[in-house]
């Protein structure tokens, strides 16, 4: 594994509550993602992703970074060889630098080979749609410790405004060319979630190539009925795309809330369902399917909400 350094800027008002008010406490916030895939064609291509470490004093609570890897063998052709989280590696604060926020920031960056590796495989052993699983746990200096277990919602979410889930899925796909499912695309619920379509607006979207077979788009919901005032919110929709497969990222933040916790980016968030097979073709990008969960994993942005699938189609314009 290499760790680079970087610097990055940002700001964000929820991002900047976390660094006035938490002292005890500390995220790792996802500040940029290179690829979280692993293409059987091309292994020279890193997972790759920028870090920030935030605890609000200035990095000097960090004692470590607990790195685990799991694999999930979804493809159970020749058996089941999943294996369980096991400890990968370990990051200290010289891993980190400061960045032009003036945060330590790092870049996690592991070759295929050094994964495949880890667990004696050879490419001949993973198959497309397979998952590897990297996980983080922060250790400070003050005894508290965090990972993905014991964060809340807007911490975790993957596309929300702090963006730290301490947790990263490393899909194994066959590449696509970045052409492929993108431009604009209109869409239809084909099942509905809890309280409706999870998506309201606009009709008419823009899918873009974010990385390596990822492709994100924006959408918004029109609250005005259910928080005071009326607002719009706005959610960028993240997935992979892993064959014939469209897998939604876990945790990822809707446009959806029910209160006026927006102050606390208390969406609720979105995950992918277990059977994906066949909600895209591998050489047609004129129809695909995205199949999700609503209030993924309890995640329900204190609405009361059950786990609910939902089925969106998007058609080609």
């Amino acid at each position: 594994m290499v760790v680079a350094f970087l610097s990055c800027a940002e700001s964000d008002n929820a991002i900047d509550r976390v660094n006035n008010t938490v002292t005890t406490g500390a995220v790792l916030a996802t500040t940029q993602i290179n690829n979280l895939t692993i293409d059987k064609s091309d292994l020279s291509r890193p997972v790759s992703f920028d870090l920030e470490l935030r605890d609000g004093n200035n990095g000097n609570l960090l004692r470590d970074v607990e790195i685990f890897i799991s694999y999930d063998d979804r493809t159970l052709d020749n058996g089941d060889n999943s294996n369980s989280q096991e400890p990968y590696s370990i990051l200290t604060p010289e891993d980190f630098v400061m960045g032009e926020n003036n945060l330590p920031v790092t870049t996690i960056e592991i070759t295929p080979q050094e994964i495949l590796d880890f667990y004696n495989f050879s490419i001949d052993d993973v198959s497309c749609t397979d998952r590897f699983q990297i996980d983080f746990t922060l250790n400070l200096t003050n005894g508290n410790s965090f990972n993905h277990e014991n964060s809340i919602g807007p911490i975790i979410s993957f596309t929300g405004a702090i963006r730290s889930p301490f947790t990263y899925d490393i899909y194994v796909v066959n590449g696509v060319d970045e052409e492929f499912l993108t431009g604009q695309y209109t869409y239809s619920s084909i099942q509905d979630g809890f309280d409706g379509s999870t998506f309201s607006t606009p009709e008419l979207v823009e899918l873009t190539a974010s990385r390596p077979n990822a492709r994100s788009f924006e959408v918004f919901r029109d609250m005005q009925t259910t928080v005071q005032g009326g607002v719009f919110v706005r959610a960028e929709i993240d997935f992979t795309i892993a064959c014939d497969q469209i897998i939604l990222s876990r945790y990822v933040r809707s446009a959806i809330i029910c209160s006026n916790e927006v102050e606390g980016d208390q969406h609720v968030l979105l995950g992918p369902q277990i059977n994906l097979e066949n909600t895209t073709s591998i050489i047609d990008d004129t129809v695909f399917d995205l199949r999700y969960i609503e209030a993924f994993e309890g995640n329900d942005g204190l609405c009361g909400w059950p786990e609910t699938n939902a089925i969106i189609r998007f058609s080609k314009q």
